[in-house]
């Protein structure tokens, strides 16, 4: 007796090989199914039953439920495999026209890989979640319908996980694009460490305890230039923060050599981040030396 007939769209070579392979599968178990295959124009079909018999006739309405449940997890696969690149492709292309044509591409590599790396397709927590999601909408429909057409549930029976594919997507554009312009700010202060004339050779940079940061130079003298201290005075008046501070500063004494000390005090862990883009080749974190000893000795004596 057969259960349900899968139709697929174009005679997909692949999505067919697949599920014939699952239901071949399905053989060597204690489900005794039997399907057969046919086409009308560009859709292939698959009926898929219960072979008729004594046994089967006992064991019917388990072996039904087992196989649709079987059924559900093959076509989940075949959903998320097979349609859902094409799913993350249409969503950008019809929601993200600003992008550019490589920064779609750029996009849908990064969608591909947070979903095959955080969520982990049958290892992670929401990959789990998203599969059991999947299975639990396809098995409801065949609990109602004797035909699924796959295209057309893709496209009118899963709109949670479209939803999820579209906020997955869109998280991924938020961060492309804080990446992009955090790149162009970048590459905005390079050039404005270029074009200034290098006041101080070297500067020392030592984190103050009030998460300030004590500047010095090549012969630990204290750096008091006239900006320096201008922009120290904005500090009480203004929402600029020490780490803004530093940087520029650092910009407009364009120092050939930076050498950063005690770098475990450092509250901003992404300041390292910022200098070292800014000035990649002229940075240096110091391993140890007398000016550390002197942090360390007086954190000891307090």
């Amino acid at each position: 007796m057969y259960l349900t007939t899968i139709a697929i769209k174009n005679n997909d070579d692949k999505i067919k090989n697949h599920i014939f392979s699952k239901l071949e599968s399905i053989k060597k178990e204690d489900i005794n199914i039997t399907h057969e295959e046919y086409t009308a124009g560009d859709t292939f079909f698959i009926r898929c039953g219960i072979r008729e018999g004594f046994m089967a006739k006992l064991m019917e309405p388990k072996s039904y439920e087992d196989l649709k449940y079987s059924l559900s997890e093959i076509l989940c696969d075949v959903i998320i495999n097979n349609y859902e690149s094409k799913l993350l492709k249409k969503i950008i292309k019809e929601y993200y026209l600003y992008l550019t044509e490589y920064e779609r591409n750029q996009v849908y590599e990064a969608a591909i890989k947070a979903l095959s790396i955080e969520n982990g397709y049958k290892e992670g927590f929401y990959g789990q979640t998203r599969r059991t999601r999947i299975i639990r909408n396809i098995l409801n429909y065949l609990n109602a319908e004797n035909m699924i057409i796959i295209d057309g549930f893709v496209n009118f029976r899963l709109n949670d996980y479209i939803k999820d594919l579209s906020e997955i997507v869109e998280k991924v554009v938020e961060d492309y694009i804080t990446e992009r312009e955090y790149n162009e700010f970048i590459k905005l202060l390079r050039y404005f460490v270029e074009i200034q004339d290098c006041k101080i050779n070297t500067v020392n940079i030592v984190p103050a305890e009030n998460g300030g940061y004590h500047l010095t130079d090549c012969k630990k003298n204290p750096i008091n230039c006239e900006c320096f201290e201008e922009l120290k005075a904005e500090i009480g008046d203004s929402d600029i923060s020490y780490d803004d501070l530093l940087i520029s500063t650092l910009i407009t004494i364009a120092p050939n050599k930076i050498i950063i000390h005690n770098t475990e005090s450092f509250k901003n862990r992404e300041l390292f981040k910022t200098i070292n883009n800014v000035f990649y080749d002229r940075m240096e974190l110091c391993k140890g030396c007398d000016i550390c000893s002197m942090i360390k000795n007086s954190k000891e004596l307090n």
